[in-house]
């Protein structure tokens, strides 16, 4: 059996798909840790993983930390260059940083004999590279965001390449190529059709979403089973804290005693009172609710779209920042949702669009055809077979 570091970025909602096939690794006998730069509370981790966090080494970086965590909040408010600028700048570059010296220490320790890091999470591929140990990057959001930015945008492109280039030169790799990410193997956790991506690299395998992680969070079933209403899911995701009043409030005024239930993931402190129709949890078991609900309102956050559409529900979008708009873009050209700009969201077309989803039988058609394609791209029995596959070929010897 094989040893598998995952190393992730503090953004759980990249965290979260590896945390499902780590899950299919252990129960298949490997041994599987992650390693990141904030904790990760126990409950997260599957039985028999384990979540490295070297704090020691992060001491003299925690002001620079919550810096960056408490930046992500600007990002509704910044320019499409301006949110590039933050993403990778001022975000994944000084992570990788933060997060080198203690990563080295422990992968000297413990010896994994693969390194799986997120496609965020640059450090991991550099530290493999460095040390001549095989990697595999994880990407849990549909790839080519930015598009070909070498023909659309050269001096984006180059700004890029001068960044990742200088960050890997501080840490002695010098060379043209670009080693922050695999090139022998990355997953990425949706279908081939839905990111719309039609002539893959050959190391590039779309493997759908995956399932499995621990979600033991509460949640008052018998009150939703009481319902008699369609049943909508709403998630603002993680981060994006600071807009989380308001996007709500837009809820409540649209909602507000409607025929509908909303089940609302956020914290129920920001509003003193909710309308009786709204059902509102801090954490929910969100792969557990989805198969009740009819209609899923979000942001863009991957790990919601994907549950979503491995059921086969519509959807109504409503990008903010980051990715957002790139994955609206996806589910509209797919006809599985309606569009709307976070800052264009008034309450008659919010309350349009959910009603026009739920009467509309095209949109869940189009939504379960989407399901097809994620059931097709195999899931986590597709995504550890690759693993095992690679590790492998690796371990094969080639001086014969």
């Amino acid at each position: 059996m094989s040893k598998f570091l995952f190393v992730v970025p503090p953004f759980f909602g990249h965290i979260s798909p590896t945390l499902s096939i780590g899950a299919s690794l252990i129960s298949r006998g490997h041994e599987v840790k992650w390693l990141g730069v904030t904790p990760l509370a126990a409950h997260h981790i599957p039985p028999g993983g384990e979540f490295i966090y070297p704090e020691e080494d992060l001491v003299e970086h925690q002001e620079e930390l919550q810096r960056i965590l408490k930046r992500q909040d600007d990002g509704p408010a910044c320019s499409g260059p301006e949110v590039m600028k933050l993403a990778l700048e001022e975000t994944y570059v000084p992570i990788a940083r933060i997060m080198m010296e203690g990563l080295g220490k422990f992968v000297d320790y413990w010896k994994p004999d693969v390194i799986v890091n997120d496609c965020i999470s640059f450090a991991g591929a550099l530290c493999a590279h460095i040390k001549g140990i095989p990697c595999v990057t994880t990407t849990p959001v549909p790839p080519d965001v930015m598009g070909d930015t070498a023909n659309s945008a050269p001096k984006i492109f180059e700004w890029q390449e001068k960044l990742i280039k200088g960050l890997q030169q501080e840490f002695g790799v010098y060379t043209d190529d670009i080693v922050i990410h695999s090139h022998q193997l990355n997953l990425v956790f949706t279908s081939q059709e839905f990111a719309g991506i039609k002539a893959p690299l050959p190391h590039m395998k779309f493997v759908g979403p995956v399932k499995g992680r621990p979600n033991q969070a509460a949640f008052d079933w018998e009150r939703l089973e009481r319902s008699e209403f369609p049943k909508v899911f709403v998630s603002l995701g993680t981060l994006l804290v600071d807009i989380r009043a308001a996007f709500f409030q837009k809820l409540v005024e649209a909602f507000a005693n409607a025929p509908l239930t909303i089940i609302a993931a956020t914290s129920p402190d920001i509003f003193e009172q909710w309308p009786d129709n709204f059902i509102v949890s801090s954490f929910v078991p969100q792969a557990e609710l989805m198969p009740k609900m009819d209609v899923v309102i979000c942001h863009g956050g991957f790990n919601t779209v994907n549950d979503t559409f491995i059921n086969g529900l519509p959807m109504l979008i409503t990008p903010i920042a980051y990715d957002h708009f790139h994955t609206a873009k996806l589910i509209e050209d797919a006809g599985c949702g309606i569009k709307i700009r976070y800052k264009r969201l008034r309450i008659e077309d919010l309350k349009k669009a959910v009603f026009e989803l739920l009467e509309n039988p095209s949109y869940r058609s189009a939504a379960l055809r989407i399901k097809e394609t994620f059931i097709h791209a195999g899931g986590n029995e597709k995504a550890v077979q690759l693993l095992e596959e690679f590790i492998a070929m690796e371990s094969i010897p080639t001086d014969f």
